[in-house]
């Protein structure tokens, strides 16, 4: 990851805005964070781990400290970082709750954290696509993004004041806590923790098997009813099997004596039932006998009886014929009365008056008949004619407005031709306006791309500009490099100079009495000349030859990329020509109008082509409409002249059918029907009193029949013999009761269980209930035995069935339990098993904090001169309440061959030696994370602490680093860091307190 530019205020002692470019910082690798004591180094490194994770760098800060006690109270803080990795470029920027004044009023209102994730096509781009607008989501997105932890973040890229050495001193359990969290080996840890569950699990099921196998063997038991010992010694000697069939047979025997026993009560029931029935027929015999004598005693009152209740149904068929010839009497005078009146109201009906019918002889049936269907014929007739009359006024309205009809049909059709005339002259119109438009729309691709390729020089001429701008930078840059390397080159010229000059003293000082002179050669040397007081030494001719080089080498780099810039805007000046801005612009607003001219000609062809086509329609609609309307009129008129005719027809019959005997036929119908209406009714009277008088003379004749059956002489004789219905009925009653009971007492006598009886016989029904009471009692005790017997054995066997069982299921439980267990104790290192002691987790752990370990040597052996190196132990360290080994730390000290504890270090040691370790934990992260690229590293802490020569080691060791491609930001205020870093960011204390801070690169 590489951080490209920092964006805070109102930020810890900031109270303006700044802002830091840290590629520009970082383009040397090495860049210093320098200021005094206090005065808000830290406070950039805070802002680069809120603006990321939300959060500060050091475990200890608060979070109280972000917001700028010497901000003004309505100055919103915020920190804002750009930076990148291979997931892209991204913008993140944080505002931290705070408590701002209120909108209205006095006081002040809390403000909420904010957060918002951008993802940026370059890192100087101004807008880019929002990831995120949540604070604890953008949390989430940038630890996805950067594969990195806050924790991870602050032990692998910002090492804060006060954090990495407490990895170096802290005991195993926190430097387990560190570990996990870095390389995130709780799955280890969760592993062992749901193995000791696991093993709980499956030992809490052993024990449950084993409670079982008690409650299953209780059961046996107590089902078997055999004493404990003696259940135990079969079940060790596999006797269980004999003890269930001895029981089994018992079970079979008793259950045998049972069926014996309910063969004897089924006998003893059988002869109970038998007594009881002889008790019975008898008592039954001795009743019927007594129903006898009685009956015997009524049968000559029952003889007088059956013969009152005979002359009573003889003279019951007499009675039932007189009422028939009572009525029909009544209804043959009642419809010769009806027939007369019927006379004298058709007499009236037909204008002969009632004189007329006095004396008259009834009606001749076939006269009536005839007079009824003359009528019925010419009522028919009348009818058909009545609609016919009803009709005529609208048919004569109807003939009128179809004469009117075509009238109006006489003038559309000459509409019409006037319309079709016409037509061919507006569809050309039509077409002609269709053609341009279609013209004017195909225009639009050749406008479109032409608009395109316009752009296409638009943007060239931006490039140009750019570029132009490019050759600018290079050509001050250039500038810029010419005078520092001719500066360069005299500075060297110059120190060369002055050491040909001073040479002669140069040579003077190496000069020993008794050697020759390597100039002329002289032992002796009375006159040795003095050494100026500014020779410059070699290594100063060496230092600002070496400057010198690197100077042209950046001069020539500056004019390399001078000349590059110069031939890409030479080229893009070739190919644009003498085109300008103007004329690109002038040239989009032309194609412009030319694209909307298009569309909208487009859009409007789209409507002269359906114009078109509803144009055609409706000409096709109208010469439809002309030629049906000539259809029309040619049989209209056919139509009219032949209606007139059957009009004037109909009229001249309806006037043939009144013939004056009525104002309209209707009337004349109305009379008719009254006619015919008189003469059905008097028909139907004529046959009702034939039919009344058949009737009666059947009925009469019926009755003298009845008499003569009956025996009696007259119908008086009859009327002494009659009963009413009820009495009738009691005495058929009382002689079919005494009849019934003859013979219900017959039948019973001569039942084969009764006819058999003498009534000398006895029945002791006594003896036989206290026989049946006896083998029931008996059947009752052996059926508790078969039960108690049978229950017994089914109870064992189910017992020891359940008891194999659960006997069976215990040694899978012991079986899987058995893994289990060994895989926890192992895991836990909870028994003797682990001879380490080192839990699952710690052991990873373990091999991770090897390579830390050994990652930190490589450099720690370059910082110590070769003297320290990191090593595990297996103690336990002074502090330590864990009872595990593994992650104890020792120094192993190569010049006094001794180990050392890591707090007996010096402050320099404890500083190079931590550095050590953090960059060896950055190497393993950054490689347990799939090759991670840790662009950026921040050191916040001990520079101060180093002797020169130690020094010259850490800063040798990070300029490896920085070589590597990593770029080292050292935060301190040594002095003799100043001198060795020329990039740096200055922070300095203002009077009031606050701080400010200036970046100086080169």
């Amino acid at each position: 990851m590489n951080l490209h530019r920092l964006t805070l205020r109102a930020i810890g002692p900031y109270a303006g805005e700044h802002s830091i470019d840290f590629a520009a910082l970082g383009a040397s690798g090495t860049f210093l964070l320098e200021g005094p004591t206090g005065s808000g180094k830290s406070t950039i490194i805070d802002a680069i781990v809120f603006a990321l994770y939300g959060g500060l760098a050091g475990s200890a800060s608060t979070p109280d400290r972000l917001r700028s006690h010497h901000a003004a109270p309505d100055v919103e803080p915020f920190v804002e970082l750009v930076f990148e990795n291979g997931a892209g470029v991204h913008r993140i920027r944080r505002t931290p709750a705070y408590r701002r004044p209120k909108a209205r009023g006095t006081g002040t209102t809390p403000a909420n954290a904010t957060a918002k994730l951008w993802r940026l096509s370059s890192p100087d781009a101004v807008d880019g696509e929002i990831v995120s607008i949540s604070t604890q989501e953008a949390g989430a997105e940038v630890s996805r993004i950067l594969g990195l932890t806050r924790q991870q973040f602050v032990q692998t890229v910002v090492l804060p004041q006060g954090e990495f050495a407490a990895f170096l001193r802290s005991t195993g359990e926190k430097r387990k806590e560190v570990l996990q969290s870095l390389f995130g080996t709780e799955i280890y840890e969760r592993t062992t923790a749901e193995l000791v569950e696991r093993r709980k699990v499956a030992n809490a099921a052993v024990a449950a098997a084993d409670r079982d196998i008690e409650l299953a063997r209780a059961r046996l038991l107590e089902a078997s009813g055999l004493e404990a010992d003696v259940l135990d010694e079969a079940l060790v000697a596999d006797g269980a099997a004999a003890v269930l069939g001895a029981l089994e047979t018992e079970a079979s025997d008793t259950a045998a004596r049972r069926s014996r026993a309910v063969e004897a009560r089924d006998a003893a029931r059988r002869s109970l039932d038998r007594v009881r029935a002889l008790g019975a027929a008898l008592d039954r015999r001795a009743d019927l006998i007594v129903r006898r004598t009685r009956l015997d005693e009524g049968d000559a009152e029952i003889a007088t009886v059956r013969s009152r209740v005979a002359a009573a149904a003889r003279a019951a068929t007499v009675t039932d014929a007189l009422a028939p010839v009572t009525r029909a009497d009544e209804a043959e005078r009642d419809t010769a009365s009806r027939l007369a009146e019927a006379v004298e109201v058709a007499a009236d009906g037909e204008g002969s008056g009632s004189a007329a019918a006095d004396g008259a002889p009834p009606p001749v049936r076939a006269d009536v008949a005839a007079r009824r269907d003359a009528r019925l014929s010419e009522l028919a007739l009348l009818t058909e004619a009545a609609r016919t009359e009803k009709a005529l006024p609208g048919r004569r309205t109807a003939l009128d407005a179809i004469e009117r009809s075509l009238l109006d049909a006489d003038e559309r059709r000459r509409e019409l031709d006037d319309r079709l005339v016409a037509a061919p002259a507006v569809r050309a119109s039509l077409v002609v306006e269709r053609d341009d438009l279609a013209d004017t729309s195909s225009d639009l691709g050749t406008a479109e791309q032409a608009t395109a390729e316009a752009r296409v020089r638009l943007r060239d001429l931006d490039d140009l500009d750019a570029l132009g701008r490019a050759v600018d930078a290079a050509s001050e840059r250039l500038v810029d490099d010419s005078a520092a390397a001719l500066q360069a080159l005299d500075d060297e010229a110059g120190l060369r100079r002055r050491q040909i000059e001073g040479m002669a003293g140069h040579l003077a000082a190496g000069l020993v009495v008794g050697d020759p002179c390597p100039v002329c050669g002289s032992r002796e040397h009375p006159a040795p000349a003095a050494p100026g007081a500014e020779h410059p030494t070699d290594d100063q001719v060496e230092a600002a030859s070496l400057t010198a080089r690197a100077a042209e080498a950046r001069q020539r780099e500056s004019a390399a990329r001078h000349a590059t810039a110069e031939g890409r805007a030479a080229e893009a000046r070739r190919a644009l020509g003498d085109l300008t801005r103007d004329d690109v612009e002038s040239e989009l607003a032309g194609l412009a109008l030319r694209v909307s001219e298009a569309i909208r000609a487009r859009t409007a062809l789209v409507a002269a082509d359906a114009a078109l086509v509803a144009h055609d329609r409706e000409v096709d609609r109208l010469r439809a409409e002309l030629d049906d309307l000539r259809e029309r009129a040619a049989t209209g008129r056919e139509r009219v002249a032949a209606d007139r005719r059957a009009l004037f027809d109909d009229e001249a019959e309806i006037a043939r059918l009144l013939d004056g005997r009525a104002p309209t036929i209707a009337e004349l119908a109305a009379a008719v029907g009254d006619g015919v209406e008189r003469d059905t009714r008097l028909l139907t009277l004529i046959d009702a009193a034939e039919v009344a008088s058949e009737a009666a003379a059947v009925r009469r004749a019926e009755l003298a029949a009845a008499l003569e059956r009956s025996g009696f002489d007259d119908v008086d004789q009859v009327a002494d013999a009659a009963l009413e219905a009820g009495d009738r009925a009691a005495l058929e009653t009382r002689v079919s009761g005494h009849e019934r009971e003859r013979a219900v007492v017959s039948a019973g006598l001569a039942e084969p269980e009764v006819a058999v009886l003498t009534g000398d016989e006895a029945a002791d029904v006594e003896s036989a209930v206290e026989a049946l009471d006896r083998v029931e009692t008996e059947l009752d005790e052996a059926t508790d035995r078969a039960t108690r017997a049978g229950d017994r054995a089914g109870r064992s066997r189910q017992a020891l069935a359940a008891l194999e069982a659960v006997t069976a299921a215990a040694d899978a439980a012991v079986e899987h339990a058995r893994a289990v267990v060994r895989m926890a104790n192992l895991a836990s290192a909870s028994t003797g098993e682990n001879v380490k002691g080192v839990t699952l987790g710690t052991y990873v752990l373990l091999r991770r904090f090897d390579e830390v370990v050994a990652a930190a040597n490589v450099r720690l052996s370059v910082m110590s001169s070769g003297r320290y190196e990191l090593a595990s132990s297996d103690e336990r360290e002074v502090g330590s309440r864990s009872r595990k080994t593994g992650l104890s730390l020792v120094i192993r000290d190569a010049t006094t061959d001794t180990t050392r504890d890591p707090g007996s270090f010096s402050g320099g040691e404890t500083f190079y030696a931590s550095l050590s370790l953090a960059l060896g934990l950055a190497d393993v992260v950054q490689a347990e994370a799939g090759g991670l690229e840790l662009g950026t590293l921040f050191v916040d802490e001990g520079f101060g602490s180093l002797d020169p020569d130690t020094l010259d080691a850490v800063m040798s060791e990070l300029g490896r680093l920085s070589a590597s491609g990593r770029v080292i930001g050292i935060v301190s205020h040594v002095d003799e860091l100043k001198q060795r870093i020329a990039d740096r960011v200055e922070v300095r204390r203002r009077p009031d307190g606050s701080s400010v801070l200036r970046s100086t690169v080169g």
